[in-house]
């Protein structure tokens, strides 16, 4: 029974996947700012890098196994950034690869020139292989299902926009990932059937977040991330993390109807940090999909402190 209930929620997942063309959501957004918006690149004034790898509903087979690796840093003294990102997502007989780069310009405002305001561009490609030939269907059944007799794998550009407003303990972005609409019919075909199966729809993304000091040794940070797609619903996460003594991050979010996250992000030096993310499913898939788990790894290439402005050796967000 639970083979065929994690089956059942696998070919759910591939059909929303294919539908809606989700983009992989990161519990660790508040660190992974490049993934949801361009306008990040060179926020933290330095050469920045960041990896991370999450497997979600641990006891369903076929579940989503998603990665993302990313690097950006300004160019030189001036206003310019670049980034780069690569991610890989993996669900069921369905993955994608994708190569995004990003630029941005940032314009100092205020008196003393520490806030930012951030204006953003990507364009990159992205590879979606369906390989439907490896699914395992009833060996009772006599011949074989058309719609499982053919791969597919398609290559498709896509251009996001974004805009970053930050200062040392405050950040507001709005971004969409992806601006063209693609409806892939002529592209993909299951057994003749011109049904929609296959549409990339825009992402709209808000983010949000402010550092409040409560003593010396303590700081606490609320942030936000709110994402609309087309076809489903608006989606929240809520997040209250505290830093103690500038080297360990402890926080806890909520993901409106989904899940609790727990999680901890440690300073082992002030340029290299680790942490671990843990999501407690409480959707109707409770009962049957385990826990999320998230990896992040991150490490700053300081410059010389001759060639830094204004070095920022710990990294609220």
């Amino acid at each position: 029974m639970k083979k065929l209930l994690s089956l059942i929620c696998v070919i759910s997942l591939s059909w929303y996947s294919t539908m809606a063309q989700q983009d992989a959501h990161y519990s660790f957004y508040m660190f992974n700012g490049l993934y949801l918006n361009p306008a990040y690149a060179g926020s933290h004034d330095v050469v920045n890098t960041m990896a991370i790898y999450r497997t979600q509903w641990t006891k369903i087979d076929g579940a989503p196994r998603s990665a993302s690796v990313s690097i950006h840093s300004p160019i030189g003294h001036s206003n310019n950034a670049l980034g780069l990102i690569y991610t890989n997502d993996r669900i069921g007989t369905v993955q994608s690869n994708a190569f995004q780069v990003s630029y941005a310009y940032r314009i100092p405002v205020g008196k003393k020139k520490n806030t930012k305001i951030a204006f953003g561009v990507q364009a990159g490609v992205s590879n979606y292989q369906n390989r439907l030939g490896d699914a395992i269907t009833n060996p009772g059944l006599s011949g074989i299902d058309p719609a499982f007799t053919n791969n597919h794998n398609l290559w498709l550009p896509n251009v996001g926009v974004g805009i970053y407003i930050y200062g040392d303990k405050f950040f507001v972005g709005a971004s969409v990932p992806h601006l063209l609409n693609f409806s892939l019919n002529d592209k993909v075909k299951y057994a003749g059937d011109k049904a929609d199966y296959a549409r990339l729809y825009r992402h709209y993304l808000l983010t949000a977040g402010y550092v409040f000091d409560l003593g010396k040794k303590v700081k606490f940070r609320p942030s936000l991330l709110m994402k609309y797609v087309h076809n489903a619903p608006l989606d929240f996460d809520i997040t209250a993390a505290f830093m103690f003594v500038d080297r360990i991050w402890i926080g806890a979010s909520h993901r409106v109807g989904d899940s609790y996250d727990f999680f901890g992000d440690f300073y082992v030096t002030p340029q290299f940090h680790i942490g671990y993310d843990y999501d407690l499913t409480i959707s109707g898939l409770s009962k049957y999909a385990g826990g999320t788990h998230e990896i992040m790894l991150g490490y700053d290439f300081q410059y010389k402190k001759s060639k830094l402005v204004n070095p920022r050796y710990v990294k609220y967000f």
